[in-house]
C-alpha cells in the first residue's frame, strides 16, 4: 500500500513538472549577423578585365564584392561558388567562379547572400571564357591554373556580409538564341519556351550508360533551332528523377566546358515544363545516318551537281548529323544538294522550319563556299536544275562561328506556301582554291504547325 501511494505521489509530481515544462516554452534565440567592416575599392569588371587564360597572382590589396547565385544544397554543384554582380540599367551582371575545397557550402554562402572577397595573394585566370578566382593549381604536365581554395583560408577571402536579395533581382530572363555567349557564363538565367530534346524524354536526368565526366548532358531546345545542354550530376538528389516531357522555362547557372556551353540547375525546382509540350509534323535528327557514308534517308535526295561528292553522315560524341567536306578533291567546283521528302502545307498554318548548322575550316565569308536553304514547291524528285528554288532567309554559320559549334537557323517563316513542297540544303565549294574548301553541317531539320 505504501509503495503505491508513493508511486501516485511521483507520478502526479512527474505530471506537473511536465505540464510546466509544456507551458513555459523557450523562445528560440533569433540569429545575429555581424556585418564586415570592409571597404570595396575594386569592381569585379576590372579584375574581369586584367585577367587572361595565363594564370597570374593578385598582388593588391584590393576587395570586391559580388552576389551568390549557385548553390551546393541538392548535389548538382560540387566545390565550386558562382557569383555575379548586380546588373544596372547601363551595366549587365557579370559573372565567375571560385572553386573551393570545401562541402555544404550553401550554409554559409546563401543564393542572393552579397559576399566580399579579399583579392591579395590569391589567384586568377580566365577559363573557357569564365573568370575564376582561387588558389593555385599546378597539374603533372606542370601547367598552372586557379585550384580551390582550402579548408583553412577559404573564409578568410570570402566574407558573407548581412545583405541577402531576393535571386529575382538575380535573375535575367534570356531567350535560348542570345543565352550561348561568354558575357553569361556564371551568371543566373532562366530561358523561356524551351522543352528538353525528345531523346531525353521518359530518362533520368543522370544516367550511366550516358555519363560525361561525372554527368548526363542532355538537351534543352527552342522552337528556332537552337540548343543548350543541360548537365546533372550523379551526384544531384534529383539524378534519378524523370526528364519532363513538356515545355516552359528553365533557371540555373551557365558554364561552359571547352565549346559546350552548360546550364546547371541548383535544383529540381529550377526547371518549370509545365506547358504543352512543342512537336513538330516534319522531324529529321539525322542519327540513323553512317559516319563517312553518302546519305540515304528514306525521302531524301542526295545529288551532285557539280564535282563528286555527295553529303555524307557524320558521328561526333553520339550526335548524327549530314556533311559537306571537300577532302582531296582537286575539282575547281563542288556544288551537292540535299534535299527532304514531300513536305505537304496544306495541313497546318503558321508553319515554320528551324535547323541547326555549323561550319569547320571556313576561311572566308563567300558565295563560292557557302550553305544556302531553298523552298520548292515543283522539284520532280530527280532533275535538281530544272526546279524552282526560292531562297530562304536563315541564320548561317559564318567564318566567326568556332568550328563544329551549332547555331540556330531561327524561326523561317512557310506560312506563305501551300501545297507539297522540299526543302533543300545547296553546298558550294572549291577543291582547288584552298580558301574556299570549307565544310558545312546541318542537323535537327523541323517544322512546326498549327491545325
Amino acid at each position: 500500500m505504501k509503495s503505491r501511494i508513493l508511486n501516485r505521489v511521483f507520478c502526479f509530481v512527474l505530471a506537473v513538472v511536465t505540464t510546466n515544462c509544456v507551458k513555459d516554452e523557450v523562445a528560440i534565440p533569433s540569429l545575429e549577423c555581424t556585418q564586415p567592416n570592409f571597404t570595396v575599392n575594386r569592381s569585379v569588371e576590372e579584375v574581369h578585365k586584367t585577367a587572361d587564360a595565363i594564370v597570374a597572382q593578385y598582388k593588391y590589396d584590393d576587395i570586391i564584392e559580388a552576389y551568390v547565385v549557385s548553390s551546393d544544397e541538392h548535389g548538382n554543384f560540387f566545390k565550386t561558388i558562382s557569383f555575379q554582380t548586380l546588373a544596372t540599367a547601363t551595366k549587365p551582371a557579370i559573372g565567375f567562379s571560385v572553386p573551393v575545397d570545401v562541402s555544404n557550402t550553401y550554409i554559409d554562402f546563401r543564393v542572393g547572400n552579397k559576399v566580399y572577397l579579399k583579392l591579395k595573394d590569391q589567384y586568377t585566370d580566365i577559363f573557357y571564357g569564365g573568370l575564376r578566382i582561387g588558389s593555385i593549381y599546378v597539374n603533372s604536365f606542370n601547367e598552372g591554373g586557379v585550384g580551390r581554395l582550402s579548408p583553412n583560408i577559404y573564409k578568410t577571402v570570402l566574407h558573407a556580409s548581412c545583405t541577402t536579395v531576393n535571386e529575382t533581382v538575380l535573375t535575367k530572363t534570356v531567350a535560348l538564341n542570345e543565352l550561348l555567349q561568354d558575357s553569361y557564363l556564371n551568371t543566373l538565367v532562366e530561358i523561356p519556351d524551351v522543352q528538353f530534346a525528345s531523346d531525353a524524354i521518359g530518362r533520368h536526368y543522370y544516367e550511366s550508360s550516358n555519363d560525361v565526366g561525372g554527368g548526363t548532358n542532355w538537351s534543352l531546345e527552342d522552337k528556332l533551332g537552337n540548343k543548350v545542354f543541360f548537365r546533372t550530376s550523379s551526384y544531384a538528389d534529383f539524378a534519378s528523377s524523370i526528364v519532363p516531357s513538356g515545355s516552359g522555362k528553365v533557371k540555373g547557372i551557365l558554364t561552359k566546358f571547352g565549346t559546350d556551353y552548360q546550364l546547371l540547375a541548383r535544383s529540381e525546382k529550377d526547371v518549370a515544363l509545365n506547358d504543352k509540350r512543342n512537336t513538330p509534323f516534319f522531324a529529321e535528327n539525322f542519327e540513323s545516318v553512317v559516319a563517312n557514308t553518302n546519305i540515304n534517308l528514306a525521302g531524301w535526295t542526295n545529288i551532285v551537281q557539280k564535282g563528286s561528292l555527295y553529303w555524307k553522315g557524320s558521328v561526333y560524341s553520339g550526335n548524327g548529323c549530314a556533311e559537306y567536306a571537300i577532302s582531296g578533291t582537286k575539282v575547281a567546283s563542288n556544288v551537292g544538294w540535299l534535299i527532304s521528302p514531300k513536305i505537304n502545307l496544306d495541313v497546318h498554318t503558321g508553319e515554320i522550319l528551324t535547323f541547326r548548322a555549323a561550319q569547320h575550316h571556313l576561311d572566308v565569308d563567300s558565295p563560292l563556299n557557302a550553305l544556302d536553304v531553298f523552298i520548292s514547291n515543283n522539284f520532280d524528285g530527280v532533275n535538281v536544275a530544272s526546279a524552282t528554288w526560292i531562297p530562304l532567309k536563315a541564320n548561317l554559320p559564318i567564318q566567326a562561328t568556332p568550328w563544329y559549334q551549332f547555331v540556330g537557323s531561327g524561326g523561317i517563316d512557310l506560312s506563305s506556301y501551300s501545297g507539297k513542297v522540299h526543302i533543300a540544303f545547296r553546298y558550294t565549294g572549291s577543291g582547288k582554291t584552298l580558301t574556299l574548301d570549307g565544310a558545312f553541317q546541318i542537323d535537327d531539320v523541323q517544322i512546326y504547325g498549327e491545325k
